[in-house]
């Protein structure tokens, strides 16, 4: 069966283009009305299983809206934001539900679902809030451990391997969410000439995924790259909203979408996190990169809301070894899902050249443990590095 049909009843450009960008982008068939004249028309014409309207316009409309379905489709009706006798008025008229106009997708498709589900109207392959694109954030909260490194190569990796035949979609978005200094495509020797910021500032774009897309560089190994901006200035003006419109516009277009954090830790890193599948944690092995760990590890315990799977990566940047790898398997209470060991020239040449080292050297120690870490992403049983790769040791890299 196809998905749910729903019927967007807003004149407001903005609201009208933000609500068709969530509510397609989670998989749900929209249709459009400017007024609530339109929507009656609409109502009489088309099958509609829930209509969302912004509250101003239906104002005085909501029962002749109600009448005008012959299968009595929920209402959710946007109110103004903070307007508390608003959202009682909107349900004494008949609304099934009311959202606040300053509303996150993780609420919108709750409440969407929730009504949905209430009214027996759930279909066979509708979505369960979930849009595609298996979100995948790297982050330590120390720099200089090879974050970005590690993002890159593991992104290159899924490339090349997780793109679902037929499917229409591809293979992997890598974002660069280091806003300030971000260096994912130095990494790829690439020269982007549009970046996060540009698409953050261009509302038009954040509903349209065609327009969206344009706003990416490709690198030949089949990773779209969404940039860091080339202004570390233009840091301050990308809001959680703006983000979250874009990650919502593009991720129904990727297998996988790789995120890297850096060691930032912001309202907008906090929500990456909050939507991730996988969150990839590398740790540097020594005490007081450890002890950041920990406190990171504790914050998010207690502040955010999670339902990740969580990979330890341990980074090797020294030759010496600083501390047993059980040592810190034993503080984590778990073990690691891949060692970088450490190499004296290849990384390094790799960050200088921009060709990541799993296309450089795939057969080194560094590059098999990459390729471990991108198997365990994706759900591949495999076994610890080998010893004399772990002796080796890791990157030795003086920046992210």
């Amino acid at each position: 069966m196809p998905p749910n049909p729903i019927l967007i009843c807003a004149p407001s450009d903005p609201l009208r283009q933000q609500l068709e960008s969530l509510l397609s982008a989670a998989g749900y068939a929209t249709s459009l009305a400017l007024t609530p004249g339109d929507a009656v028309t609409i109502l009489g014409d088309a099958e509609i299983d829930l209509i969302v309207a912004e509250g101003l316009a239906v104002s005085g409309a909501i029962p002749t809206i109600r009448r005008a379905s012959p299968s009595h489709a929920p209402l959710l009706v946007i109110a103004p934001a903070g307007d508390v006798e608003s959202h009682i008025a909107f349900l004494e008229a008949g609304a099934d539900d009311v959202v606040a106009a300053e509303f996150v997708r993780s609420e919108l498709d709750a409440r969407v679902e929730a009504l949905l589900i209430r009214a027996g109207r759930i279909r066979t392959g509708a979505p369960s809030g979930q849009p595609a694109g298996e979100i995948i954030v790297f982050i330590s909260p120390k720099g200089g451990v090879g974050t970005t490194t590690l993002a890159v190569n593991t992104a290159v990796l899924l490339a090349g391997g997780t793109r679902t035949p037929n499917s229409g979609r591809d293979p992997v978005l890598l974002v660069d969410l280091d806003l300030q200094f971000g260096q994912v495509a130095t990494h790829l020797n690439l020269n982007p000439h549009f970046d996060i910021a540009g698409l953050a500032a261009d509302d038009q774009a954040l509903g349209d995924a065609g327009i969206a897309s344009s706003f990416l560089t490709s690198h030949s190994s089949g990773v779209s790259v969404l940039a860091a901006p080339a202004n570390p200035e233009a840091d301050f003006g990308i809001s959680v909203d703006q983000l979250e419109r874009a990650i919502s516009v593009l991720r129904p277009r990727f297998e996988q979408i790789v995120v890297d954090c850096g060691s930032r830790l912001d309202p907008r890193t906090l929500w990456m996190l909050e939507q991730a599948d996988t969150h990839v944690f590398v740790i540097f092995p020594e005490i007081a990169a450890l002890r950041a760990m920990s406190l990171l590890l504790g914050f998010l315990a207690e502040t955010a809301t999670l339902r990740a799977r969580s990979l330890f990566v341990i980074n090797h940047i020294f030759p010496k070894e600083m501390l047993k790898t059980r040592d810190i398997e034993n503080l984590l209470r778990t073990r690691p899902a891949s060692e970088i060991p450490y190499t004296e020239v290849e990384m390094i040449r790799s960050v200088n050249e921009g060709v990541p080292v799993v296309i450089s050297h795939p057969t080194s120690p560094v590059a098999l443990a990459i390729r471990q870490l991108a198997q365990a992403i994706i759900g591949v049983e495999t076994r610890a590095t080998p010893a004399r790769a772990r002796k080796a040791g890791g990157f030795r890299i003086g920046r992210r």
